[in-house]
């Protein structure tokens, strides 16, 4: 019995409340580099799309006249073709008809003859006219659809490219997403281990809640890291293990958070912006805007956000640490 008892208490001791969590946030600051990198060439690649694009939808209403033009042209050649056809048969078939036995006969078939065949010259003139008006057409519009097919060519190719790069980045962020929400959850269950008040507060699950569930994700990802942040503060303070004079400091931690969270969500909102006119609303975003403009604010915004976040990360690795160090005290 007292064996059991001693072994029991044993592996209290060697339990530890607290466990040692900078190694994930130091792999989501290494993520989010990775993140930042591609969001980069993602957005570069997109311009490069859009260039083309640009291109594409500018020559669109040239292509479409000349098209146009070009299929309207072959129409008279069609009936030009059948009445050439037609007086050509009525006049060898009149020049081979029968010798017409009296005088009036005779001039009535060279009448006919002749008619025929001033009929026949005058629709082949036509005919030609309207040849010479379906070459000029094609010679119009053959090369620009030599160009237009391979400004599409470009264009799919560029999609292609992006699209390639946006999944890519866009698998690497959730990957990046997920280990900040398994740093955060064990960060909570460290709080939960050294503070019984911590119950009422948000779950071990939380974090993988708030940061992957729609909607909820738009605000609720900055709740749970304001929760942890100030709840280990509280911690910290309350066994004196950092003592703050409080009327002499200014705490800015939580503005630092809601800038690093409102960067963030400013930079998903451009990029989905500009990737829905892009793709899904006809003609290029970049039409109307200047294009390193739009590049530059995107990617800035971005920097900023990872900026911010891998100051937020490396400051809260610090609480962490000292919670570790000091954790007989809880």
């Amino acid at each position: 019995m007292y064996i059991i008892l001693i072994i029991s208490n044993i592996k209290k001791i060697r339990m530890k409340k607290i466990t040692d969590n900078t190694f994930l946030g130091k792999l989501t600051l290494l993520l989010n580099v990775v993140v930042l990198v591609l969001f980069v060439i993602s957005t570069l690649s997109l311009l490069k799309f859009d260039k083309i694009n640009v291109a594409v939808v500018n020559d669109r209403d040239a292509y479409e006249k000349a098209y146009e033009n070009f299929v309207m042209a072959q129409h008279p050649l069609r009936q030009d073709s059948a009445e050439v056809a037609y007086y050509t048969n009525k006049l060898d078939s009149l020049r081979t008809k029968a010798v017409a036995n009296t005088r009036d006969e005779k001039k009535s078939l060279a009448d006919m003859i002749n008619l025929t065949t001033e009929t026949l010259k005058e629709k082949t003139k036509i005919q030609e006219k309207d040849q010479k008006a379906l070459q000029e057409a094609e010679a119009t519009y053959l090369p620009l659809k030599d160009a237009w097919d391979a400004q599409n060519a470009d264009r799919d190719a560029a999609k292609r490219g992006f699209w390639v790069l946006a999944c890519i980045t866009a698998i690497a962020f959730l990957i990046k997403t997920f280990f900040f929400a398994r740093w955060d959850s064990k960060n909570l269950r460290n709080l939960h281990n050294i503070s019984p008040w911590m119950k009422d507060g948000y779950s071990v699950a939380s974090p993988y809640i708030a940061w992957f569930v729609p909607i909820i994700n738009l605000i609720k990802p900055l709740s749970v890291f304001k929760e942890i942040w100030e709840e280990s503060d509280y911690a910290l303070e309350n066994k004196e293990i950092v003592k703050v004079d409080k009327d002499n400091t200014v705490d800015n931690s939580g503005l630092y958070m809601g800038i690093w969270w409102g960067l963030l969500l400013i930079s998903c909102w451009i990029m989905n912006l500009i990737l829905f006119f892009t793709f899904f609303r006809e003609g290029a975003f970049f039409v109307k805007a200047n294009h390193s403009t739009m590049v530059i604010v995107a990617i800035v915004i971005m920097v900023l956000a990872m900026l911010m976040e891998a100051m937020l990360i490396s400051q809260y690795n610090k609480k962490n640490k000292l919670l570790l160090a000091n954790e007989d005290k809880f």
